[in-house]
């Protein structure tokens, strides 16, 4: 498949989408959630624009969210490779020319712009970011005209007549990185790009700038948008509070979706707290940032409260099952360290969950087949061998919640011989955290 077909529907492509769909949902994601589906009209002509904090994984995100076959735009540089540039619209992702890339690629366009109004008027749903790039931090960035530009053109191009409708799209990840975080993807509410036809026909730009205003207005509210200069104590806070929060608003503090709501109004009313009462909200910056140094003093990720009988239960616990972690950890050890040696050299953090993705998806596989192919070589035994196969994917989620077992208990040990011994700075820390919360209390009952 190249640029030529690309709106077209391709069996290759959905066999490819199968496994990593699988892998994406079930594999690397410990949970995935798609809040509010039902508001996108699929018989529409649409244009997805979701936020952008995590690279690949922001489009991955948005194409296991439903059947289609996607089509999103990269930027032309890295469809310089004749290879590459087969593989990328393979994928269906369409390169965009930019001046940066010079004045003659910009007639490039042309013939991106023909595919994109074949893909809007197809309906396979099309993707583009508006921010442009990617950046590791809760809040929406300035929006590129990037979309407004492609929307107003193909509805010219047809007359005014496809009725586009912009759908924002809030990707929120529990953490950028780490394998088995949680992800959750809000859809929100679509508008109609008609609405803004009168302002294009007599001064685009000025069309452009509105349109970029609704949708901003739109992306807001499905993600987590910390817009402060204290960035660090919101995103503390909103994580910190988030248990009491969700019992006071009566939500289930196990469902993602109804975290994401009670985080929304941590920060909505963090927000008013600091526009009223700006001392008061930097002392408590101040209180955030005191704490987190106090842990890191500490080598300690947070201050829970533990029995040394827990600490024992976790210690026979591990001595029990170290049999079984040895297996999955002798059997998934070289896999795993491919998987992660080459995305540590990455410099970008939000780049490495991507190439952990990728990686891992291609290698996990590949490897379980040659083991249980070489097991088979060996012994000849075809049940023997299925059994094999079996457990090699099991032996890896042992030894993963094994590792994270054993992390617990690292912390849990801290945290007990400091509190035995009466450590001041524990005792302040805990005194700390008890009086953030308090002022929380404080801040939530007030703001309302």
């Amino acid at each position: 498949m190249g640029i030529e077909d690309i709106e077209k529907h391709s069996f290759r492509f959905s066999a490819l989408k199968v496994w990593m769909q699988f892998w994406h949902n079930i594999v690397f994601y410990r949970k995935v959630v798609y809040a509010r589906r039902e508001k996108v009209h699929r018989q529409d002509h649409l244009i997805f624009t979701p936020n952008h904090q995590n690279a690949l994984m922001d489009a991955l995100a948005v194409e296991f969210s439903f059947k289609n076959q996607f089509v999103f735009v990269a930027r032309s540089d890295i469809f310089k490779n004749k290879f590459i540039a087969t593989i990328l619209y393979f994928l269906k992702i369409l390169p965009v020319y930019r001046i940066r890339d010079g004045y003659e690629s910009l007639k490039k366009n042309e013939m991106v712009f023909k595919k994109t109004l074949d893909i809007i008027r197809n309906k396979n749903g099309f993707v583009i970011l508006p921010e442009g790039n990617h950046a590791g931090f809760r809040r929406l960035r300035a929006l590129k005209k990037g979309f407004a530009r492609i929307a107003f053109q193909a509805e010219e191009a047809s007359g005014f007549s496809l009725d586009i409708k912009i759908v924002p799209v809030g990707i929120n990840y529990s953490n950028y990185e780490n394998v088995r975080s949680d992800l959750l993807v809000v859809f929100g509410d679509a508008f109609p790009v008609s609405e803004f036809y009168e302002a294009y026909r007599s001064h685009p730009a000025k069309a452009y700038n509105q349109i970029k205003a609704k949708l901003a207005e739109r992306l807001k509210p499905v993600m987590i948008n910390i817009d402060s200069s204290f960035y660090d104590a919101y995103d503390f806070l909103r994580k910190a509070y988030c248990g009491e929060a969700c019992r006071q608003m009566q939500l289930n503090p196990l469902a993602l979706y109804d975290r994401f709501k009670a985080e929304k109004a941590i920060i909505a009313r963090l927000k008013q707290f600091e526009t009223k009462e700006p001392e008061a909200m930097e002392k408590l910056a101040a209180s955030v940032k005191e704490y987190g140094n106090m842990l890191i003093k500490m080598k300690l990720l947070d201050i829970k409260p533990v029995s040394a009988f827990g600490v024992l239960g976790k210690k026979l616990l591990l001595l029990i099952t170290s049999p079984l972690f040895l297996y999955g950890y002798i059997n998934n050890l070289l896999p795993w360290y491919l998987t992660t040696l080459y995305p540590r050299k990455i410099k970008d953090p939000q780049f490495r969950s991507s190439v952990k993705f990728v990686l891992s998806s291609l290698i996990f596989p590949l490897f379980y087949l040659i083991l249980t192919l070489m097991f088979y070589l060996l012994f000849h035994q075809p049940w023997l061998t299925l059994a094999y196969f079996v457990s090699l994917p099991l032996s890896a989620a042992i030894a993963w919640n094994y590792t994270k077992l054993f992390r617990r208990f690292i912390q849990d040990w801290r945290y007990l011989k400091r509190n035995l011994i009466k450590d001041t700075v524990l005792l302040k820390a805990r005194q700390l955290y008890s009086e953030l919360l308090a002022g929380m209390d404080k801040v939530f009952q007030a703001y309302e």
